[in-house]
């Protein structure tokens, strides 16, 4: 079965790009189907002037008009040739991709972004206030200029404490009054560090957690086999098992990833 034959993959437009700091982009893409199917923690793969595509989480979408959007890192030359598309320039995307932040059967959650975590933590965010369902963000960057997605009523950290809380993400973890978010999930998106971190303190504080692993890919769909990463497998009779990122995740409980 080939991937067009899957529904998946797409032609889409660059409707309009924002840069949001000096090495960050926000851009906007015209794909109706996307935009209609994609879930909280789910990504796209999109073209680029290299031969692989490039895996982003969806940032965004926007039903009406058809939109979805991604925000764009500049790291190396995918990213860079991403971020470099003009508006009306045209990228084959494969999306929507992976599984999703699983919402069912909690009543709060809290949503933890590190990077460009801040992302699919923002279309979590969006989603969970359209249903109206308590929720707060906790954001952490190395510093002000890094800062981006950023709202008055987030709680914010930076590592040199230029603003915001002087530290990391379980620092301003540690200021949440627990007791206010009742039958209560967190969501993490972020470094791996940053993530082992979170999800020990929400095991600490009895809180289950889902961790999205944002690990390299290159197919997007389960073939080649890049973005393995190892869950524990001892309800299965061994010690670990691997699975795809891409098709299995990128969305696991804490308590399952070997970090």
């Amino acid at each position: 079965m080939t991937v067009s034959e899957l529904n998946k993959e797409y032609r889409a437009v660059l409707v309009e790009k924002k840069q949001l700091n000096e090495d960050t982009f926000y851009l906007s893409f015209r794909c109706p189907d996307i935009a209609q199917k994609a879930i909280p923690g789910q990504f796209v793969n999109i073209s680029c002037s290299n031969f692989l595509k490039r895996p982003f989480g969806v940032a965004s979408t926007d039903v009406a008009n058809g939109l979805f959007y991604v925000g764009v890192k500049t790291i190396g030359k995918g990213t860079n040739s991403i971020a470099s598309l003009n508006e009306g320039d045209m990228v084959d995307v494969l999306g929507p991709l992976g599984n999703g932040f699983n919402f069912e059967g909690f009543d709060s959650f809290i949503l933890v972004a590190g990077g460009t975590g801040v992302f699919p933590i923002n279309f979590a965010s969006e989603y969970l206030q359209a249903k109206n369902v308590k929720h707060t963000v906790v954001q952490g960057f190395r510093c002000k200029s890094q800062i981006v997605m950023n709202r008055p009523e987030y709680v914010l950290s930076t590592d040199n404490g230029d603003v915001g809380i002087h530290g990391n993400c379980c620092d301003c973890l540690d200021t949440l009054d627990l007791s206010l978010y009742k039958n209560c999930a967190v969501c993490c998106v972020g470094p791996l560090p940053m993530m082992k971190a979170v999800g020990a303190w929400a095991t600490k504080n009895n809180l289950k957690c889902f961790v999205s692993m944002e690990q390299r890919m290159a197919c997007g769909i389960g073939i080649c086999l890049v973005c393995v990463c190892k869950l524990n497998a001892e309800a299965e009779g061994q010690e670990f098992k691997h699975v795809r990122c891409c098709k299995e995740g990128p969305v696991f409980p804490y308590e399952e990833v070997i970090f």
